[in-house]
């Protein structure tokens, strides 16, 4: 076992987290980066200031987890989105439930609240729920203030109705509380918790698979098909595929989505 790998079996008895799920190579490359930002010279000096400083253990954390996300990411995925799936989802259920893992930010999970009232669809209609390992991006999902470049792909009739430049040292846009009353966060951590729920009619996990080994990619699209109803949706990113996907009785419909059938 290398100087690594054994800093990375010792870390992930420290923040309690299976991190063997995981790409190794972009493990190594983010605990390297958070080392140089500390000034800390070897792993086994990091292993041993997580171990002892909780505000680095939290850092550290942060800095692993995913954090990417934008508003309307991939605008034609979110058009057969709007279009195609939640007309079909709205005519097979009276109350939809909607799942973003991991959430990041919000801005998937509040995107697909802002179509859904676009749409016209009464909020006693569906349930969304954001899900996401990290409790400071959760913080900033919750408040609903974002940067330019995630609202880069939000249409202008759109932008206008629902966000709102705020006075700063840097250009901040919040969004309306009527869209952020409609989404409900939660901390998870989606690899080694269990999911309860199993009536989901829509789960959206993009770019996440794209981080995992091919071993814990699999394992993932189980434990998410699984939660998953017959017949209803699962939204990837569009870089991503899900090789073997009629292994977990999943038929690729449209550009990122794949439809669960019984058979």
């Amino acid at each position: 076992m290398n100087e690594f790998q054994n800093f990375k079996q010792k870390a992930s008895e420290i923040l309690n987290l299976d991190l063997d799920g995981y790409k190794e190579k972009r493990i190594e490359r983010r605990t390297k980066s958070l080392m140089k930002r500390y000034d800390i010279n070897n792993f086994k000096e990091c292993a041993n200031r997580l171990k002892k400083d909780i505000s680095f253990r939290e850092a550290y954390l942060n800095h692993f987890t995913i954090n990417t996300s934008e508003f309307f990411r991939n605008p034609k995925n979110y058009d057969y989105l709007r279009k195609e799936i939640i007309p079909k989802l709205l005519e097979k259920s009276r109350k939809i439930n909607i799942w973003s893992a991991p959430c990041s930010n919000g801005s998937e999970p509040y995107t697909i609240a802002i179509i859904l009232e676009e749409m016209g669809i009464n909020y006693r209609n569906y349930n969304i729920l954001g899900s996401d390992l990290d409790p400071e991006i959760l913080s900033t999902a919750k408040k609903g203030i974002y940067s330019e470049s995630s609202i880069k792909n939000v249409p202008k009739d759109i932008f206008n109705k629902y966000f709102e430049e705020i006075n700063g040292q840097f250009k901040r846009y919040k969004l309306s509380s009527k869209i952020k009353s409609k989404v409900k966060f939660e901390k998870k951590d989606l690899i080694n918790g269990k999911f309860e729920k199993n009536d989901w009619d829509l789960i959206i996990s993009r770019n996440f698979f794209i981080y995992l080994t091919k071993e814990y990619k699999r394992l993932m699209v189980k434990k998410f098909t699984d939660v998953l109803k017959n017949e209803r949706y699962f939204f990837i990113g569009s870089t991503e595929f899900i090789f073997g996907s009629e292994e977990f009785n999943l038929k690729k419909e449209n550009l990122s989505f794949y439809k669960k059938t019984t058979s």
